[in-house]
């Protein structure tokens, strides 16, 4: 009878975990962000993770401003703005929205979360330090604080824009087309020219006609060049 219900207790405690895992799936980093051993940006550095990389929420301060995180084999906590959460196929910021999400409120105790993640780790060694030393200040993120209603739903994406048809070409047939339609040929004979440095032939007459020039006689309306006729 005591082997049951501790097995009815553990299938109750996984059960619960189930909601909280599946909604965890869907957070997403909007830049790059520092994972770090606590909720401050004072705190170590576990690891840097790039814009756009899945993490699952394990749960937020009270205020939401500082969330603790699950990336790959990594546990640490992110700034609360700098995460978005996936719903109804768009996404949302999670800081805005966390109260109507769902997201479990959890507390930040140095001692057995650093002895539970991070022994062995470089910083591990400060461990004494960072228990008897003050919290560094907290300090809620600018702007307006978390709504307790749900978030609007996404807007639908425009459907991608279609190029309108072109005209087709007709289809080969093998039927020549219409003679009207066809390329007439050039009939029109081409017009020699001669280029205009190159005198006629002799004994032709017109227009461009060779002339014989006649001798002038001495005396007669010849004047020195660049002056006028006598």
């Amino acid at each position: 009878m005591k082997r049951t219900t501790v097995w009815i207790r553990w299938l109750a405690v996984g059960l619960l975990a189930l909601p909280i895992a599946a909604m965890a799936q869907q957070a997403f980093t909007t830049r790059t962000v520092n994972v770090r051993a606590g909720p401050n940006s004072a705190y170590p550095i576990v690891a840097q993770v790039g814009g756009g990389a899945p993490m699952q929420v394990m749960g937020c301060l009270a205020d939401w401003s500082w969330c603790d995180v699950l990336y790959a084999d990594l546990r640490g906590w992110v700034y609360g703005p700098y995460l978005t959460y996936a719903y109804r196929g768009g996404s949302v910021p999670l800081y805005t929205y966390a109260p109507s999400l769902g997201i479990p409120i959890v507390t930040f105790a140095i001692g057995p979360y650093w002895d539970r993640y991070y022994y062995g780790r470089p910083w591990y060694g400060r461990r004494d330090y960072w228990i008897g030393r003050p919290p560094p200040p907290h300090y809620r993120p600018p702007g307006p604080p978390p709504v307790y209603t749900p978030p609007p739903p996404p807007r639908p994406r425009p459907p991608p824009v279609q190029p309108l048809p072109g005209p087709r070409p007709p289809p080969n047939t093998g039927t020549p087309p219409p003679s009207h339609l066809r390329p007439q040929p050039n009939t029109q004979q081409p017009q020699s020219q001669r280029p205009a440095n190159v005198p006629p032939p002799a004994g032709t007459s017109g227009a461009g006609a060779q002339m014989t020039r006649q001798p002038a006689t001495p005396g007669a309306g010849t004047g020195p060049p660049g002056e006028p006729p006598r």
